[in-house]
């Protein structure tokens, strides 16, 4: 399904001279105009997210299905082609590899995740092919996805794809070749429902398809953002992510995403514990959004502590400034502190501020 592309792009050069005043960080880009606006464009409009450093990994051979079945959490032994299913790769701890979307072609198979450290995903998946028929192949470095986020995507994408936007739910992939691109395109449903709009399409194409959907946005509020913007629609949201949310520290209970684990398909790698986890309401922590009392710009994680001074969790994601009226975040908090009522603050310089419990994070 996938072809080697024979010169890639370089984005970096691209996204530099369109955006002269953005804001880079190793593989990824903080600001390209404004990170206010770009969180505008997520809220109100449709945001535009380019995810750089993908993980593709295409998966051909009469077993991968079976493997995979086996292998991680979610029942994909029924998936036909043009399908899509997501599933989580675990330790014998049960916590995170990594969160991944499957999708089953005609001929081969592509696996998508998000952590691209060390070739993690790729590696865990190869230690445990012993005997099958199972060829796999690392293409992160061909293509690209697009992530179409807020509540104009759908109408925009209808402006491209007309009527054939409606045949696309969070169950399949669909190919489309139009003026003169050609990509495919799924959808993810995040925590409270929210939808989003996944397209991989060649690097080398990439540029010049960024350039297209610009002179074809007409009045929608289109628009590239990067990770501030990105940062604060998850927080906003209750929207795990890889690394702060998604390690090998947490597993699925803690961060909302247990939805994407089969309770009727049998074994898959770190089952008995998050099995156990679950029958004995042995979860000891969860995702909750926060509020702090004052800006804190360390880096995540941050300790929280209650009104004992004892830690009671951790700090993982946190809002840059000036993209709410008070600085907001994600935190993993222990179950037992939030029942015993306690006040929480984190320590910065020894002083201590304050820090709200505002809401579990959702569920998917």
């Amino acid at each position: 399904m996938f072809q080697e592309t024979e010169k890639l792009f370089n984005m970096k050069d691209y996204l530099n001279k369109k955006f002269p005043a953005a804001v880079s960080e190793k593989n990824s880009y903080r600001i390209y105009t404004s990170a206010i606006d770009e969180f505008n464009s997520i809220r109100r409009g449709a945001g535009l997210r380019l995810n750089c450093s993908p993980v593709l990994i295409q998966m051909s051979g009469k077993d991968v299905l079976d493997f995979l079945n086996r292998v991680s959490t979610n029942a994909v032994n029924d998936m036909k082609s043009f399908e899509k299913r997501n599933t989580l790769f675990l330790n014998e701890k049960g916590r995170f590899i990594d969160r991944t979307t499957l999708i089953s072609y005609e001929n081969d198979f592509l696996l998508i995740g998000t952590s691209g450290e060390n070739n993690l995903l790729l590696s865990w998946i190869n230690k445990f092919i012993i005997t099958e028929d199972i060829q796999t192949k690392d293409i992160s470095e061909n293509y690209l996805i697009l992530d179409f986020i807020g509540p104009q995507s759908e109408s925009f994408l209808s402006l491209m794809l007309g009527k054939e936007i409606n045949t696309i739910d969070a169950t399949v992939v669909r190919r489309f070749d139009i003026d003169g691109f050609t990509f495919h395109l799924f959808m993810n449903l995040e925590s409270g429902g929210i939808k989003i709009y996944k397209l991989i399409i060649e690097k080398g194409k990439c540029a010049e398809f960024i350039d297209h959907l610009y002179n074809i946005k007409s009045v929608f509020d289109l628009n590239l953002v990067g990770d501030d913007a990105y940062e604060a629609f998850r927080i906003e949201n209750g929207i795990p992510g890889f690394p702060n949310e998604i390690n090998s520290e947490t597993n699925p209970h803690e961060v909302n995403l247990i939805s994407e684990v089969s309770s009727t398909k049998g074994c898959y790698i770190g089952q008995e514990v998050v099995a156990r986890l679950d029958t004995y309401d042995k979860i000891q922590k969860q995702l909750y959004k926060i509020e702090l009392e004052c800006k804190v710009v360390q880096n995540s994680p941050i300790a929280i502590y209650n009104s004992a001074g004892n830690e009671s969790g951790s700090v993982t994601t946190l809002s840059k400034d000036g993209l709410f009226s008070v600085q907001k975040g994600l935190a993993l908090i222990r179950k037992k502190s939030l029942e015993s009522g306690s006040d929480f603050i984190v320590k910065i310089d020894e002083e201590g501020i304050e820090v709200k419990v505002s809401g579990t994070a959702g569920v998917i």
